[in-house]
């Protein structure tokens, strides 16, 4: 697997404070997706990025023959849903904020 950074073209760059990865090939989520994704997070690092903000993350999903799925296996129609991962990690920041007595409250 290799990485390579390649510049937008001209026309259509909306200059978003975004990288985009681009997981080429057809192959299980198992056996390559997930590691293509680390070695992505590995490139970041070694470039001095190590966090990130929430993340959109597209997956075109495909049978075994690999014609586009419309529906999961329960049946669920996939485009009228989002399926959203809550970070595994609590932030300080946020519980402070949420026991910061306001001005108003002080009496």
């Amino acid at each position: 697997m290799t990485l390579q950074l390649v510049r937008k073209p001209a026309i259509g760059n909306i200059r978003a404070e975004r990288l985009k990865v681009t997981l080429n090939g057809r192959h299980t989520l198992k056996q390559e997706k997930l590691a293509m994704i680390s070695l992505a997070k590995f490139w970041l690092h070694e470039h001095g990025i190590d966090n990130a903000g929430p993340a959109d993350f597209y997956l075109p999903l495909i049978d075994a023959a690999g014609y586009p799925l419309t529906k999961l296996g329960d049946g669920t129609i996939i485009t009228e849903f989002d399926l959203i991962i809550e970070s595994p990690y609590h932030c300080a920041a946020d519980a402070y904020d949420s026991l910061r007595i306001s001005p108003s409250s002080q009496s």
